[in-house]
């Protein structure tokens, strides 16, 4: 029986909020399936963190009248506490707001974790900043450390990543938001004699589809390259096959292993926000709310050839282990029927609803609780193992400094 206490991490500065809630709540089912005690702390959409066992509960964040939707009066909920994590190592005590009339440290041990496990997707939570956070707290935590959320999360850098290191990737080209505002014409006539149409528009640092276009001429194309450098600071355009699959895999690791493979269902040409989170149907048939990626139409085992199985799950775990990942990710590939060509499309170092459904269906099997387990446990090896790194020297270079 596992005696740690877990802080789920979720919500955050991020469009993908709502999304993180539902992989937060679902984690904190299996972390407590797996007899770990759980210290939720939820992100608000301004960036502050409460903290309380009260915020365990996914009906608190229905629809826009709830009672965090406001935000203010989160403190009115009992044994909620608005905290934040010190990044003096020394501390080991998650602080008190300082309008607080409890102090400025939390005497209750209930407010402090063993490991931090951030179920937070996108900005904020999944590009490497509350990852610089627990390093400078230094304090166990599940997931990718700082540079590979970086290499994770920016779909511009992890081409060229996965370039250099024999991955297939569809080639793309970028436009910043100045670039974009210093000469529009100019980049979308370099895009239209790089790549034919149909193109597809993609905000570089964002998940869950959104911001995500596909466009079959230039007005479609200004239009969606206006919306995703309003979500985002780059945008990237990249060619769209027009006879494909989509293939996912998901790794877990280290040491670094892949699961089964699904391929998503969906209408029309592009998987989109809807169809992740609002299309999905029960085993009895009927839509499902609040299941997150877990609610999403899919194949399970994907219904290919043992050998592109097998390849695509070999190529899951090379892009995994060249970025440096670690925890649970999922690899998402396109496959281009005419050719048979793979390409890798992305990793999501923090997937939705933490890819449990493709591990319960692996070999060997992994229930969701095994699965979080695997994750906590991984957390606690790496953060030992970076114990073992001397970080510094006891070398006075101002001892013999003239004044």
């Amino acid at each position: 029986m596992a005696t740690e206490r877990i802080a789920v991490l979720f919500g955050g500065k991020s469009v993908e909020h709502e999304v993180s809630i539902i992989t937060g709540h679902q984690a904190m089912d299996a972390l407590e399936a797996a007899g770990f005690s759980v210290l939720p702390i939820y992100v608000t959409k301004q960036g502050a963190w409460h903290a309380g066992r009260p915020l365990y509960d996914l009906k608190l964040y229905k629809g826009p009248s709830s009672v965090l939707a406001g935000g203010g009066r989160l403190e009115e909920l009992k044994g909620v506490y608005r905290v934040s994590l010190s990044p003096d190592p020394s501390v080991r005590q998650l602080v008190l707001h300082p309008r607080s009339k409890r102090g400025l440290f939390s005497k209750d041990p209930a407010l402090w974790a063993d490991v931090f496990f951030p179920a937070i997707h996108g900005s904020t939570g999944e590009d490497g900043m509350i990852q610089g956070v627990f390093e400078l707290a230094d304090v166990p935590y599940v997931g990718c450390d700082l540079p590979s959320s970086v290499f994770g999360i920016d779909k511009h850098r992890m081409k060229v990543l996965y370039r250099s290191a024999g991955l297939a990737v569809l080639d793309c080209l970028v436009a910043g938001r100045a670039q974009w505002d210093r000469g529009k014409a100019a980049f979308l006539e370099r895009v239209e004699a790089a790549f034919p149409y149909p193109v597809i528009v993609k905000p570089v640092s964002l998940g869950s589809s959104i911001g995500v276009k596909r466009c079959e001429n230039r007005g479609e194309m200004e239009s969606a390259l206006e919306t995703a450098l309003v979500i985002d600071d780059r945008a990237l355009v990249e060619p769209a096959l027009t006879d494909f699959i989509e293939v996912n895999c998901s790794v877990l690791g280290p040491p670094a292993r892949a699961s089964i493979c699904e391929q998503p269902c969906y209408q029309g040409q592009l998987l989109s926000f809807d169809d992740k989170y609002k299309a999905g149907r029960n085993q009895k048939g009927r839509k499902q709310a609040g299941a997150g990626m877990a609610s999403l139409d899919r194949m399970i085992p994907a219904p290919i050839a043992d050998e592109l199985a097998k390849r695509i799950r070999e190529m899951s775990v090379a892009a995994f282990e060249t970025i440096g990942a670690a925890g649970v990710a999922r690899v998402d590939f396109l496959v281009d029927n005419p050719t048979g060509r793979v390409y890798l499309n992305e990793i999501n170092t923090m997937p939705g609803s933490l890819s449990f459904y493709l591990w319960e269906k692996s070999e060997p099997r992994l229930a969701f609780d095994e699965l979080v387990t695997r994750l906590v446990q991984i957390a606690l090896e790496r953060h030992e193992e970076k114990k073992k790194t001397q970080r510094s020297f006891e070398v006075n270079l101002l001892a013999t400094a003239k004044d």
